[in-house]
């Protein structure tokens, strides 16, 4: 083994816990569909002709209707797309699925965010109350995180949408729904120099008052100075230094999830934490994603420095990602608060959907891989759903053979497609008249689209290799 390939296999065990969890949770059971595929298999790698390739799947789930005749009308439900993902991958990979979900009239998609950031919507005052609490506190963190950046309190309601959208565009719905009250009405935010101030009214819409229409006002936290803390050192990113030793792009900065009908649906940060305390149990993948400059993100960041643009660890984690394997995935904890516990949050969210009376005419379930085998059992368990359509996606790939290698390739399938081609017109003229012949005939003709389709890709990265002076 290569000193590189070495190198990379070690940094792929050490960043199992963040890049594998999407596809940790490969099942045995068989789809709705039937046959013999795993409902595990949302992902995959493919290899051929030097190119190997990560692919994702996007299923649409309808629901199954009996044959009761012509004139039975079909119960009204909404077309459903399983939309999985992986956090890394190419930009043209991300604009097809952003032109996929744009056929959703609604998109539910991940993002573990504070409590505050899910919306103030409640039932009667009292939860109103905490729930417009939470979202307060939300904002305040966004406002302080904009100055520690910038040095300075964002002017207004729209300067700070502008800034925290820039770098992060998922925040864009849950900035719109905490700067909502529980009773419908706006927050305010001021500011006066180095101070500013959110502002709800309570639930009699009215300065002053008590109880649960006491005004509820919050500063920022004691000890908080814009300048001192824009001189804090700026925060790392794993899965941003990943997609770069890669060479590929990061989601969230290749997605505008500032979109009409796009909404956060997860369980918020706070609930995560609170599950496992009150369990007394640990998640390894939290603490990791959460330790900005532990000793396993120093590791991980040294090695990212070994392998850095190489094929051969781009190939390793493409192989990692796509082995759908638990093996080096998760715990048993983190399986279930990661994958089946945020799940049940989305489930929940689609069953209120479908429960309105306005209901959607189609939803996109936009999460990572590994959440899609659970989404589309418990959807067709639950209300009826069936896989109608299903359709590939190509995440990232990397070429390891020279110009010289795909040349010579290139003129090895030119005589075999010829071989092919020349063979099966000479069967077709002597005009088989067995099954048996026949047969014969459609599988050299399937062989040598097979070798056509190869030899038209072939051409094609040669092409692009020559235009790059390779």
């Amino acid at each position: 083994m290569s000193r590189i390939a070495a190198v990379g296999s070690a940094l792929v065990a050490a960043v199992a816990v963040a890049a594998s969890a999407d596809v940790a949770a490969a099942r045995d059971s068989r789809s709705p569909r039937g046959g013999a595929s795993r409902s595990g298999d949302f992902i995959r790698a493919r290899s051929e002709d030097g190119v190997t390739t990560l692919e994702i799947a996007v299923r649409t789930l309808e629901v199954a209707t009996p044959d009761s005749g012509p004139n039975t009308p079909r119960p009204r439900a909404p077309r459903i797309e399983l939309v999985g993902v992986v956090h890394i991958g190419d930009r043209a990979y991300y604009d097809a699925l952003v032109e996929r979900m744009s056929e959703s009239e609604t998109v539910l998609y991940e993002s573990v965010l504070p409590r505050g950031a899910f919306g103030t919507r409640a039932d009667d005052d009292l939860s109103r109350q905490r729930r417009t609490q939470d979202a307060m506190l939300f904002l305040r963190g966004l406002v302080e995180g904009v100055a520690k950046r910038t040095g300075a309190l964002p002017a207004d309601r729209a300067a700070l949408r502008a800034a925290i959208v820039a770098r992060d565009s998922r925040l864009a719905r849950p900035i719109d729904l905490a700067f909502t009250d529980g009773w419908g009405r706006a927050i305010g935010y001021a500011v006066d120099g180095d101070a500013f101030a959110l502002c709800s009214l309570g639930a009699d819409g009215a300065r002053g008052g008590r109880d649960l229409a006491l005004d509820l006002v919050l500063g920022p936290t004691r000890g908080f100075a814009p300048e001192a803390a824009a001189k804090r050192a700026p925060e790392r990113d794993l899965y941003g230094e990943l997609a770069d030793a890669l060479g590929v792009d990061l989601q969230v900065r290749s997605i505008d999830y500032d979109r009409p009908g796009w909404e956060p649906a997860d369980l918020p940060m706070e609930e995560l934490l609170d599950r496992l305390w009150r369990r007394g149990e640990r998640s390894a993948t939290l603490e990791m994603l959460s330790e900005q400059d532990g000793l396993r993100m120093r590791l991980v960041r040294f090695l990212l420095g070994f392998v850095s643009k190489s094929p051969a660890f781009k190939k390793t984690v493409i192989g990692a990602l796509g082995s759908a394997s638990t093996e080096s995935g998760l715990g048993s904890v983190d399986r279930r608060i990661i994958l089946d516990e945020r799940n049940e949050a989305v489930l929940e969210e689609v069953a209120r959907l479908l429960a309105r009376p306005d209901q959607p005419e189609s939803i996109a379930i936009f999460y990572g891989a590994a959440h899609m085998p659970d989404f589309e059992k418990v959807l067709a368990r639950r209300h009826g759903y069936e896989v109608t359509d299903e359709r590939w996606y190509a995440a990232m790939s990397v070429d390891e053979w020279t110009p010289k290698r795909l040349r010579e390739a290139i003129a090895r399938a030119e005589t075999r497609l010829a071989e092919l081609v020349d063979v099966g017109e000479d069967v077709r003229v002597a005009a088989p008249s067995t099954e048996a012949d026949r047969d014969g005939v459609a599988d050299r003709s399937a062989r040598a689209a097979d070798v056509a389709r190869r030899l038209e890709a072939m051409r094609a990265r040669l092409a692009a290799r020559e235009a790059d002076g390779d």
